[in-house]
């Protein structure tokens, strides 16, 4: 199992990039993770009823409001393409699981299988945690669920991703 911890300032396994956050191997790279952060920012706004569910969200859905920091999903989408670089169908061949924590309550927010025609190779699990304390007024924000200014939920830049890779049994023929 491999986990990885953002900010870098974390004991982690992966080297450190040396280049641009945005510097990607190849465009297929840079392609798979501008879809990937797509389909991470549906799955979040699906998720607002499970989200709304949470202690200190006693309001509901319509008066919850989620921020990330502004370049939170490219940091994402980029760290889970990455970690599937060394895999035989790279992105493709991953199964992204998420997850919000807040405290001891978990939420399962849902899943994405990058290339449903594909066996999944390996399966990330991806841990969003609220942030415990309000950002800095000068960092710039992103408002991916609600409109309401009542009951605001920070994500934190921090998440922890875990990979493990999936063991294909081969059948014994006789």
């Amino acid at each position: 199992m491999l986990s990885y911890l953002r900010p870098n300032t974390y004991k982690t396994p992966l080297s450190l990039l040396t280049s641009d956050f945005y510097d990607f191997h190849e465009m297929e790279d840079e392609a798979a993770a501008m879809l990937l952060s797509q389909h991470i920012w549906k799955l979040l706004k699906k998720a607002r009823s499970r989200l709304s569910t949470m202690p200190g969200c006693e309001g509901g859905a319509s008066s919850m409001s989620v921020m990330v920091p502004a370049d939170f999903l490219n940091r994402l989408a980029r760290d889970v393409v990455r970690m599937t670089e060394g895999e035989s169908n790279g992105i493709r061949g991953c199964t992204l699981h998420i997850e919000y924590t807040d405290g001891a309550e978990l939420v399962k927010i849902g899943k994405i299988k990058c290339d449903p025609h594909l066996p999944s190779s390996s399966l990330l699990h991806l841990r969003l945690t609220r942030a415990r304390t309000v950002p800095k007024p000068g960092n710039p924000l992103l408002r991916i669920l609600g409109f309401g200014s009542d009951n605001i939920i920070y994500i934190s830049p921090g998440y922890t991703i875990e990979k493990r890779r999936v063991r294909f049994q081969q059948k014994n023929q006789l």
